[in-house]
């Protein structure tokens, strides 16, 4: 095999970098450099008005990793992040760097029970533009936070009130982008379904794999009992899943 991937995580909405710890841990024990991403919609002190700003701040991380110093990076991607890490792809994955004679760049993307959407869609396009019931939108309707976290996110996480304390509103004009050119279409991915995910349900996480499959994503599926928050309830797991993405037999 060859040199092990970067690991690169994109949280999701609501989501600070620093809840990936326990997965990042284990990944970096097994000898894996890893980076966070702070997505620029959450906690903004001015709401934004699109998600360009996160795609952005995926880019800037990446980009040293992959121009820089040529390595491959292996993307993950949780929830909302998926809209936003496929989007953040272009022009920096492998295969078409290679195409021009370039070292590193995006191998593979990682979804963690994350959005897989088509060009064209946006994540209230994918709600039928009706907000989720535990959706709590301020008055200007520019700020959205999580009514229920616990049971939304956390349902078999151990002590979850110090994740939700690290929670932040999340600019809700992000969700109304739309996707212009998802990297699953041309990067090999591994989709990692939750069964126990309240967030978002794995009926939807099967409907979007096959509609990518459809499409002629090269999407493994990998299952886990678990809630929308893997990384922190089963850590152990979730690291072997990203290992094998990565190549490793494990």
């Amino acid at each position: 095999m060859s040199s092990k991937p970067v690991i690169v995580f994109v949280p999701g909405a609501w989501h600070v970098p620093e809840t990936f710890h326990l997965v990042i841990d284990e990944l970096e024990a097994a000898g894996y450099e890893t980076k966070g991403v702070q997505l620029a919609s959450v906690g903004s002190p001015e709401p934004l008005r699109d998600f360009q700003p996160d795609v952005d701040a995926i880019q800037q991380v990446m980009r040293p990793f992959i121009e820089q110093q040529e390595k491959d990076v292996l993307l993950v991607v949780h929830s909302y992040g998926g809209i936003v890490g496929n989007e953040a792809v272009k022009g920096l994955d492998k295969a078409s760097r290679e195409r021009q004679g370039k070292k590193g760049g995006v191998s593979h993307i990682y979804f963690c029970c994350a959005f897989a959407l088509p060009e064209g869609v946006s994540l209230m396009d994918a709600l039928n533009q009706t907000p989720l019931p535990w959706f709590q939108i301020n008055d200007a309707e520019d700020l959205v936070s999580p009514a229920t976290p616990i049971e939304t996110f956390y349902n078999d996480v151990d002590s979850p009130e110090r994740y939700v304390a690290m929670l932040k509103p999340h600019s809700y004009r992000a969700f109304f982008s739309k996707v212009t050119d998802p990297g699953w279409k041309y990067v090999p991915s591994t989709y990692l379904l939750c069964e126990r995910d309240e967030a978002i349900p794995p009926h939807a996480q099967r409907g979007m794999v096959e509609g990518a499959q459809k499409a002629g994503a090269e999407m493994k599926v990998e299952t886990m009992d678990a809630s929308h928050s893997p990384f922190m309830s089963m850590p152990g797991e979730m690291a072997r899943s990203i290992r094998r993405a990565a190549g490793e037999a494990v």
